[in-house]
């Protein structure tokens, strides 16, 4: 795992909005980059050095796995989101739906992905932390990949 290059990747201060697969890697804690996903979130942003933001279409889909199983393990999720230091869940409120619709009608993005960026340019984010590489086609070459860079976990696993 090169901790240092995802640290050089994410300058301190950074606002950052974690998707859902870097929360399932955090939180399923079985996958190749689940060590960086923990990294982020455990020590960037429990410490303060990174603040995070998750949009409510993350946080839904992050809820589906454990509503299938157990209660206590969907009570953990519930309580991870509710309580993990520097990690805000943002709601789709006015300016959220604004910009998704924005985004939607100018780019064609998917509503789950408009909502996504919109919740990231409400918060004032600068990257985008994920485990899922479609990311990096779908703002590339895209003005938005100025506002907000990804961070692909996967890219800082050593070869």
């Amino acid at each position: 795992m090169t901790r240092g290059s995802l640290e050089r990747a994410v300058p301190a201060d950074d606002r950052l909005l974690l998707d859902s697969s870097c929360l399932i890697s955090h939180l399923d804690g079985s996958e190749a980059a689940s060590p960086l996903a923990a990294h982020v979130i455990d020590t960037l942003v429990r410490s303060g050095r990174n603040p995070a933001t998750v949009a409510m279409v993350s946080v839904m889909e992050i809820l589906v796995r454990p509503r299938r199983r157990t209660l206590e393990e969907y009570e953990h999720v519930l309580d991870f989101l509710e309580h993990h230091p520097n990690l805000k869940a943002q709601p789709i409120d006015l300016p959220v739906a604004q910009e998704a619709a924005t985004m939607r009608a100018a780019f064609g993005f998917a509503t789950p992905d408009a909502l996504v960026i919109a919740t990231g340019i409400v918060c004032q984010v600068t990257h985008l932390v994920t485990c899922d590489a479609t990311w990096k086609t779908k703002l590339a070459g895209h003005r938005m990949s100025r506002r907000i860079r990804v961070v692909h976990l996967p890219d800082h696993l050593p070869a």
